[in-house]
């Protein structure tokens, strides 16, 4: 008889999240207040009628994502998914954030099951609670430098979301505490120059993060963006034309002569462009027509809905007005579901799909939060390509903002040199380039 190669033990089933999409919200009612009547599922048990439903009243029809969180057996843990339901539907919680609440939920239960303990029983001494013995795990984590701090208190916010809600909605009495909280009073000034008082929580289930000093080597913008230099920027350029890509080619454009945010970049429409400027008969070539985005009548997405208007040379106008009307693009645009034209995204993949979808358009694409991760999936291939020269080289495709934002004060430099602008008056400008509150 042949050799049988030994089987691999079946890993044990766990809790995990599943994400449910476009899911009707309904409840329950009285047969006079129905709007419909919902099947029983289990009505080959004994119960064959189906009973009435209406909409959840301040609620919209539809969530378009949901969250639950499945048992090792598959059942529904009832606890986090419905606190996860909630959240979604009442307290307005994001899919991002939502997302990583369930798995972070899931992890939670997961460990402890591991521990054997019981996630709603507080008795017993401190390392023996769920809060704190999940605490430790992370800390282990930490140490092994498996994960980050920051990572790891997300985890813990998660957690401590889930049992706030346990209880001021369900009752839920710990008998001994869960966590111990803690109040600092912060001083800040706006950008006024008011001066207030922020009230900080912290608990004691957090890990401590030790701030790294700045060293100038990065603008903080939403995260550390590192300026590329200009030899650097030559190279990123000569990848993009060895990788043969127009639309990364054309998105990077973008970035190092707008200072665009990627999720503005990737949501720009047709009618985002000025046409009939800027090509090589064009004698300025090089003026500023500007981008209206995230105006009520604009569909370019901007951060925290920021209404502005982003500048862009008339000669990357030009370019963006031949790719639209190339045959690449128009078969793309062929299989996206937009046909008004003027409201068509000007990135499109092979699919149709955009490579950002706007929040408005979520309906459109099978409710797809997509952000961009294809784009930073091709960055790790022009990062391949300049290694070739710089084996240090790295990037990210935010850190396109910070290098337009050092190009802007290079260029301007000699005129401040001159006299012929002060150091004040070109940090507003690039203020104004960038959209940007502080610097």
């Amino acid at each position: 008889m042949p050799a049988q190669s030994p089987q691999k033990p079946q890993t044990p089933p766990r809790y995990r999240k599943i994400a449910l999409k476009n899911v009707r919200l309904w409840e329950p009612c009285r047969p006079e207040e129905a709007f419909d009547w919902m099947a029983a599922y289990d009505a080959d048990d004994g119960q064959p009628e189906p009973y009435p439903t209406r909409p959840i009243r301040l609620s919209d029809e539809y969530a378009p994502h949901l969250y639950v969180i499945l048992r090792p057996d598959g059942a529904l843990w009832q606890e986090g998914s419905l606190y996860l339901f909630e959240s979604i539907t009442e307290q307005g919680m994001s899919e991002s954030s939502a997302a990583n609440a369930a798995g972070d939920l899931a992890d939670f239960m997961n460990k402890m099951d591991d521990s054997g303990l019981d996630f709603l029983n507080f008795d017993g001494p401190q390392s023996l609670r769920p809060t704190y013995r999940y605490r430790a795990t992370l800390k282990s984590e930490i140490m092994s430098g498996a994960r980050s701090k920051g990572y790891c208190n997300r985890k813990i916010y998660s957690v401590q979301g889930l049992y706030r809600w346990l209880t001021t909605t369900r009752n839920f009495k710990p008998k001994q505490v869960m966590w111990v909280s803690t109040t600092r009073q912060i001083p800040y000034t706006d950008r006024h120059g008011n001066t207030h008082i922020k009230e900080i929580i912290s608990t004691d289930l957090t890990f401590k993060k030790s701030k790294s000093i700045p060293i100038g080597k990065y603008i903080v913008d939403g995260g550390k963006l590192c300026p590329i230099s200009r030899e650097n920027q030559d190279r990123v350029m000569r990848a993009l034309f060895e990788l043969g890509n127009p639309e990364m080619l054309l998105v990077h454009i973008i970035g190092l002569t707008t200072g665009m945010r990627v999720q503005t970049n990737l949501t720009l429409r047709h009618d985002s462009i000025t046409q009939g400027v800027g090509d090589e008969d064009d004698p300025e070539k090089y003026a500023l027509y500007g981008i209206n985005v995230a105006f009520e009548d604009s569909p370019v997405e901007a951060k925290n809905s920021k209404e502005q208007v982003v500048m862009m040379p008339a000669w990357v106008h030009h370019m963006l007005h031949v790719y639209i009307n190339s045959d690449r693009h128009k078969q793309r645009a062929a299989k996206s579901p937009i046909t008004e034209d003027s409201q068509q995204y000007i990135f499109l993949t092979r699919t149709g799909k955009p490579y950002y979808v706007a929040k408005a358009d979520e309906h459109l694409f099978d409710f797809s939060t997509e952000k961009g991760s294809a784009l930073r999936h091709f960055c790790k291939k022009v990062i391949e390509v300049v290694k070739r020269e710089n084996k240090r080289f790295n990037y990210q495709l935010h850190d396109l903002r910070a290098t337009f934002g050092m190009n802007l004060i290079e260029d301007n430099s000699g005129d401040m040199e001159n006299g012929k602008m002060n150091q004040l008056e070109l940090l507003d400008i690039l203020k104004n380039r960038l959209n940007q509150g502080k610097l």
